[in-house]
């Protein structure tokens, strides 16, 4: 179950990479690594919920991602480019369920402004 977990989140990090093109500069699963240059956001992938259907199922992801921008002094243009991602992937079939305004204290740069997204489920890997 593991494999299959860190397989989906392996490919979920290509098609956020590959959706968001020029915009993004680094999507991780590393949140001390989730630091965007101006005029570029981070993603950081957030270890999924696993919900078990019925008893012996593979479980059900539930993928969160925080897209964030700017630092203490640029968030209002943070914002902006936090908002052009989003339309960028809900554009691209990325099946976002929700986007809520949350905040992410990255050591040496602060608290900065990011946005939440939860994703319902994606077909990102074959069933073996």
């Amino acid at each position: 179950m593991s494999a299959r977990v860190t397989r989906e989140r392996d490919a979920l990090m290509e098609l956020l990479e590959s959706t968001l093109g020029d915009l993004v500069q680094v999507v991780t699963d590393d949140l001390q690594a989730a630091r965007a240059s101006p005029g570029r956001v981070a993603v950081f992938v957030e270890p999924p919920d696993l919900e078990y259907p019925r008893w012996g199922d593979l479980p059900e992801t539930t993928w969160r991602l925080d897209v964030i921008a700017g630092t203490m002094a640029t968030q209002a243009t943070g914002l902006d480019l936090i908002m052009r991602a989003i339309d960028v992937l809900a554009s691209h079939d990325i099946n976002i369920q929700a986007a809520r305004p949350v905040s992410m204290s990255l050591a040496g740069a602060g608290t900065v402004a990011a946005y939440q997204l939860t994703l319902n489920p994606l077909e990102l890997i074959e069933e073996e």
